[in-house]
């Protein structure tokens, strides 16, 4: 079987960006350098060009979001307080699409700095790892399965780490009950329940009408920040045609 490969947005695919694939990797990886980039759109993406579909984009966010470790850590504290998972990669993507319209042009965005190039050179040495090992094997697997895995390894799999913030606790709690009920239609707790109660149910509130989709790629993303290789936990069962790049 032919499997499709959804690519990072900062590798070249025109002439143009591969002539100066250098420039044109750093002008979209420091996109990620500037927080605000997720939660306010570039002018480029009120144009009708820009080319930007939440369904057909997800795949290529993916991409994204697994190898850059900006939005890896970024969209966790974005999503859903500031803007809804669909906003944050609208606003990206349009970034990109001011980057890639301006080598369009021919004029290209300013290079890498020194720094930039000892990170790339460093990573570049480091070899395949077991995060990455970990990201290959978990984009083979499709939603809702991946949904599924991730709630098998928090229920029985090795417990989070001792120093995982309440706040980030109770978020994958309600985003898991948001997966699979939907939004909140409990009644409120009344005065006698207690705190815990309370932060749950405000919290399941808040994430209003978000879909379960949403819910389970955000649960995922959530589980990812404190063990990016649990997908490699041996108390779960893979899907059968999984290649693992040992």
């Amino acid at each position: 079987n032919t499997q499709t490969i959804f690519l990072p947005p900062w590798v070249p695919t025109t002439e143009e960006e591969k002539a100066h694939g250098e420039e044109f990797t750093a002008a979209v990886k420091a996109i990620s350098k500037v927080p605000r980039n997720f939660v306010q759109m570039h002018a480029a993406g009120t144009s009708q060009d820009f080319p930007f579909d939440w369904a057909t984009s997800r795949e290529f966010a993916e991409a994204a979001y697994r190898g850059d470790e900006r939005i890896y850590k970024l969209l966790p504290r974005l999503v859903p307080k500031h803007v809804s998972e669909e906003e944050f990669w609208r606003n990206y993507f349009s970034h990109v699409y001011a980057v890639k319209t301006r080598f369009a042009r021919g004029v290209p965005a300013p290079g890498p700095s020194a720094a930039g190039d000892a990170a790339s050179a460093g990573a570049a040495a480091e070899g395949p790892t077991q995060v990455s090992r970990a990201n290959s094997i978990a984009s083979q697997v499709p939603y809702p399965a991946r949904f599924e895995l991730a709630l098998k390894y928090v229920r029985e799999g090795p417990s989070l780490p001792e120093n995982t913030p309440p706040g980030d606790r109770l978020l994958m709690d309600v985003l898991s009950k948001q997966a699979t009920v939907g939004p909140c239609t409990a009644p409120r707790p009344g005065l006698w329940d207690s705190s815990e109660a309370k932060a749950r149910h405000e919290a399941w509130t808040k994430l209003g009408a978000m879909s379960k989709q949403e819910a389970m790629h955000l649960y995922v993303q959530a589980l990812e920040i404190f063990r990016k290789d649990w997908i490699l936990w041996e108390g779960l069962e893979l899907p059968e045609g999984i290649d693992d790049p040992r």
